[in-house]
């Protein structure tokens, strides 16, 4: 039996946190749910996510800022980044773009197409 791939999930809004929560796990995936990249920031000391799937306005530390600061660690330079946002805008979509950012999803979106997305990064 293979090992439960992980996902770090980082979002301030409560319901699309449950929500998104419980459909990683009724897909199989182990998941580390918080509401700010601070508190993301105190998980990945101690531990490296498959994946990291993260909004981009968050309280305190932003995705963009979130990031970057863990992008410089060799550990997690192979572990891809799916940001879901509101921010619907190709300056901020360009952006991600360029410092690395794997996937830009913008809210709202299909439930089908967030896993198939997660599923094609992780396989």
């Amino acid at each position: 039996m293979t090992k439960a791939k992980s996902i770090l999930f980082i979002e301030d809004e409560e319901e699309l946190l449950t929500s998104i929560t419980r459909l990683l796990l009724d897909n199989g995936y182990k998941v580390d749910a918080v509401v700010d990249a601070e508190r993301a920031l105190q998980l990945l000391r101690h531990s490296t996510p498959d994946l990291i799937l993260a909004d981009i306005k968050l309280p305190g530390i932003d995705g963009f800022d979130f990031f970057q600061q863990i992008k410089k660690e060799n550990r997690f330079k192979s572990v891809p980044v799916i940001f879901i946002t509101a921010f619907n805008n190709v300056k901020a979509m360009m952006y991600a773009k360029e410092i690395g950012v794997n996937e830009y999803i913008t809210k709202p979106f299909e439930f089908e197409y967030l896993i198939g997305r997660i599923r094609a990064f992780l396989a």
